[in-house]
């Protein structure tokens, strides 16, 4: 994914310990993405620390004030209100330790290994090293404010970074993925999910089993899709762009087993220059949507997907 324009690999795409990771949250409240009233931090820790007897989180819920010891980074920004412009994603830089909102709901931290220490705010501003540097379980320790005038809580995910990803091969990879969209008609006003899945075959015979396996966790890098609204109309463009990969590259995300989602809104049509200038069209009608990402030293692009908005 990017943040800023800079890459990173997420969570989920068997991040190593040399490689820039965004640990991405999604903050949910009934039954809609929604943004938490206030970010304190994000802490880091080894998943070991909070096994019984151990444990780093109080049953308060809170981090315990005699867990710095097992904090191994931390992010947080100048302000913890989540409607701050410290959480905007254009003060992402490398080897930022700040906390962005990429869109509503939905938050990010970047682990970085060129990071060499962080501070921890949640214990009066003591500076640390940063310790993330082999490869096992760690938790990504969120405290937040839910809403307004709650206590402070902490939400609790998971990750694993891996070894690094070199491995030797004696030729080339020959490899194929058949891309599909899963969605096929939308209703005019509805805000939904385009979901690309990919399924990929590794078609050297003598490449091993165990290398094969690497690749459905790690296959796509940097996703973007495009969508454009086709035209019968003489009158009209035949093709109107929508979503260009320019605008999506930063909204695309990727699920463990390589689905890329793109949320489209279906509203926002009007917005778009095209529509205000009246060479859009209908806003009914069929629309076609492509899906490009990295893969080794490739660039791939899927097929033209069409979907009806009716």
């Amino acid at each position: 994914m990017y943040i800023n324009n800079i890459s990173a690999n997420t969570r989920h795409n068997r991040p190593s310990v040399l490689s820039r990771t965004a640990l991405v949250t999604y903050f949910i409240n009934d039954g809609r993405y929604a943004d938490p009233y206030q970010i304190s931090a994000v802490t880091i820790f080894q998943a070991s620390s909070n096994m019984y007897p151990s444990s780093v989180i109080g049953t308060n819920g809170q981090i315990l004030d005699d867990a710095y010891e097992y904090v191994l980074m931390n992010f947080y920004n100048s302000a913890t209100l989540t409607t701050d412009s410290a959480f905007d994603t254009s003060n992402y830089s490398a080897q930022s330790t700040g906390i962005y909102r990429l869109r509503e709901g939905v938050y990010a931290v970047v682990l970085d290994p060129a990071i060499a220490s962080s501070v921890y705010n949640l214990s009066g501003g003591s500076a640390i090293e940063n310790l993330v540097s082999a490869t096992g379980d760690y938790l990504d320790v969120w405290t937040v404010k839910r809403v307004a005038g709650s206590e402070l809580d902490t939400i609790i995910n998971k990750f694993t970074l891996h070894q690094d990803r070199f491995y030797s091969v004696t030729e080339p990879i020959l490899f194929r993925v058949a891309t599909r969209l899963v969605n096929h008609n939308i209703i005019l006003g509805s805000k939904v999910d385009l979901k690309f899945t990919n399924e990929f075959t590794i078609e050297n015979a003598n490449i091993d089993e165990s290398i094969t396996n690497l690749f459905k966790e790690s296959f796509i890098l940097n996703p973007a899709i495009e969508i454009y609204k086709k035209n019968e109309d003489r009158n009209l463009a035949s093709r109107v762009t929508v979503s260009s990969f320019a605008d999506t590259s930063a909204l695309c995300d990727i699920t463990s087993d390589n689905t890329v989602i793109f949320n489209f809104n279906t509203q926002a049509i009007t917005s778009l220059p095209a529509f205000q200038a009246g060479t859009f069209g209908s806003q009914h009608g069929v629309y076609i949507a492509r899906l490009k990402f990295t893969a080794f030293n490739q660039e791939v692009y899927s097929n033209y997907f069409s979907f009806i908005v009716s």
